[in-house]
């Protein structure tokens, strides 16, 4: 593989990526393209094998662009870290679950909540996405579940159900305290 030049290390951050310092940026609506150019970042540093730090202030979005997201996060061979600035909202609270390190800054805020299917249609159809979302939901609560019975082993699906059915915002030190995050950026 040729050397970077100036120029390449400055598309490529462009692309939301920073590859000196292998850091991915992830701070737009999670859509195809956010999740495209995520996934590209992520085959372009894995390789190196080094940890990957992913810096999130996201506000939620597409629920299987997001789990491309997530799947690419649980399935790297490297460290990933991911630190929140700002916010970590519906599916990018989701996504923060799959990080090996989940860190927020002091100010940072993380939201959950079940996500939002428009059905318009056929009654049939109607069925059919009900069915599809509650899959969807069953692997969302997994991903929530688990993190929070490691924090609390008594931390029960039913309250978790409870939480989702309203959106919940909580600071970055309550999110360490429910184990949806593992710990608060500490100002030198």
């Amino acid at each position: 593989m040729s050397r970077l030049i100036r120029d390449d290390v400055d598309r490529f951050f462009e692309w939301d990526v920073h590859v000196p310092t292998r850091t991915v940026y992830m701070g737009a609506e999670v859509d195809e393209t956010m999740a495209e150019r995520f996934m590209k970042a992520m085959c372009m540093l894995e390789p190196g094998g080094d940890p990957i730090m992913v810096v999130m202030n996201n506000v939620g979005g597409d629920e299987y662009h997001g789990m491309g997201i997530y799947d690419a996060i649980q399935c790297s061979k490297c460290h990933i870290t991911l630190a929140v600035y700002g916010h970590a909202m519906s599916m990018g609270s989701w996504i923060l679950q799959a990080a090996d390190e989940r860190i927020m800054a002091p100010n940072a805020t993380l939201m959950m909540h079940y996500g939002t299917w428009g059905a318009e249609d056929h009654v049939k159809y109607v069925r059919v996405n009900n069915k599809e979302m509650e899959r969807v939901n069953a692997l969302m609560e997994g991903a929530y579940l688990e993190r929070m019975k490691a924090a609390d082993p008594k931390f029960s699906l039913r309250k978790l159900k409870k939480m989702l059915e309203d959106e919940v915002y909580m600071p970055a030190r309550e999110a360490v305290e429910l184990g949806l995050a593992d710990k608060v950026i500490i100002s030198p």
